[in-house]
């Protein structure tokens, strides 16, 4: 019965799915391309080749997902020199993320959650094993890996209380679907504890495989050519990635508040539709903002930076001498702050942390990030980094110890793989 009522719901839904894709595809038409694979219609020309084939199939939603399972796929190529691996996304910017450079990587939009187009993917591609990163919960797309005899596996998997009593209404389906899994990787005791109280699934405790995300090869002289072109030189750069609305303005007064001549405000928005949304945030107040997109050769550093392009975050966070958590401001749960730690950088997060909860708590237990109440504390922070002219080597030197302490999830997903090749 409930199974009956989340396909028709599916199905309702469907059309509302479709008006959102074509407005975005007015703004980018890209985000038309391939629109098949919304239904799961694929080339059967193709079909033949994809028998044939041995596949691995992980499915990375977004951007976050996507970064995190590059070093694996890394791995993976080298080990299993045969086999082929299915990347499904569910956005355009997840999909254009880099992942190595191979013949053998495919990638394709996960279709929508009807049991009709969950059946013609899995028979199209037919993959060996699946493995679902973090909390993407398609539970028609579930039941047809069981039915297809699919070993189908959720890694890197986190629930935080808000998810957890959403999902706790429909607890018999949800667990009915959960336990089709072969097995659930979770990252901490937290989300074990979650897991639990709503699944009788094989639950156990992986780690994060986004603490062994590396930066790009070729980072290093990115950020060194990126410096140059904006003139940085000893000035104090204030970098906050994957902002979400409202923060930007937040941000805004208080660099202006601040009002030091050394201080220099990098933006760069979580979603692409809202890059001429903040630039006008700007333009209201009659400030001059540089586009990364549109660089022109500049006499001096700018005081305002709008990063107005898509997957080059690293990058952007190379030139931080203080990297700001976006969505972690106001109430959007927070980002992953292993990228700019990753690089050696100062890192902050603010009040909003429950979709990295653990994480961001285990990182200010260990004295490796900074973290903030509100805008007032984020305030002091800033201030005493200018006026001391130094970087906080202490934090820097916690936050590599606690990466190093965090790392080993991702062998532990190879040996997984390697079960089923």
């Amino acid at each position: 019965m409930y199974s009956f009522i989340y396909e028709i719901i599916i199905i309702c839904l469907i059309p509302f799915a479709l008006v959102k894709l074509f407005y975005r595809g007015l703004l980018n038409f890209n985000q038309l391309k391939y629109f098949n694979e919304h239904f799961a219609i694929y080339s059967k020309d193709k079909r033949s080749l994809w028998k044939s084939r041995q596949t691995v199939w992980l499915h990375c939603v977004s951007v976050g997902e996507t970064k995190a399972v590059f070093n694996l796929i890394q791995i993976l190529l080298k080990k299993h020199p045969k086999t082929y691996f299915l990347i499904s996304h569910g956005t355009l910017t997840g999909r254009n993320t880099k992942l190595p450079n191979s013949p053998r990587i495919h990638r394709t939009y996960l279709p929508y959650d009807t049991s009709g187009a969950g059946k013609r993917f899995l028979s199209y591609f037919q993959p060996k094993i699946g493995l679902i990163l973090e909390t993407e919960l398609w539970f028609n797309l579930i039941n047809q890996c069981r039915l297809h005899q699919v070993p189908l596996h959720l890694i890197n998997a986190r629930l935080s209380k808000r998810s957890l009593n959403k999902y706790l209404p429909f607890r018999k389906f949800t667990n009915n679907r959960l336990s089709q899994f072969n097995a659930i990787f979770v990252r901490s005791k937290q989300d074990l504890d979650n897991f639990t109280q709503l699944t009788d699934a094989n639950l156990q405790i992986m780690g994060n495989i986004k603490f062994e995300s590396r930066p790009p090869k070729g980072n290093r002289e990115k950020i060194n050519q990126l410096r140059k072109k904006l003139r940085i030189t000893n000035q104090f750069v204030l970098v906050a990635g994957s902002t979400r609305p409202g923060e930007e303005k937040i941000l805004l007064e208080l660099v202006k508040k601040i009002n030091h001549k050394d201080l220099i405000l990098v933006i760069a928005p979580r979603h692409p539709e809202r890059f001429i949304e903040v630039e006008k945030i700007f333009q209201a107040q009659n400030l001059k903002i540089i586009k990364k997109s549109k660089l022109a050769r500049l006499n001096k550093a700018p005081k305002y930076i709008l990063v107005d392009t898509m997957g080059d975050l690293y990058e952007i966070y190379g030139i931080a001498s203080l990297a700001v958590m976006g969505g972690s401001i106001l109430d959007y749960g927070g980002q992953n702050p292993i990228e700019p730690m990753s690089l050696n950088i100062q890192t902050a997060v603010g009040p909003s942390i429950y979709n990295f909860k653990d994480l961001v708590n285990d990182a200010i237990k260990s004295k490796a990030i900074f973290s903030f109440q509100d805008i007032e504390e984020l305030e002091q922070i800033i201030k005493s980094l200018l006026v001391e002219k130094k970087i906080n080597q202490d934090i820097l030197s916690n936050a590599r110890e606690y990466l190093k302490k965090s790392s080993g999830s991702t062998e532990k997903v190879v040996r997984l793989i390697n079960q089923y090749l």
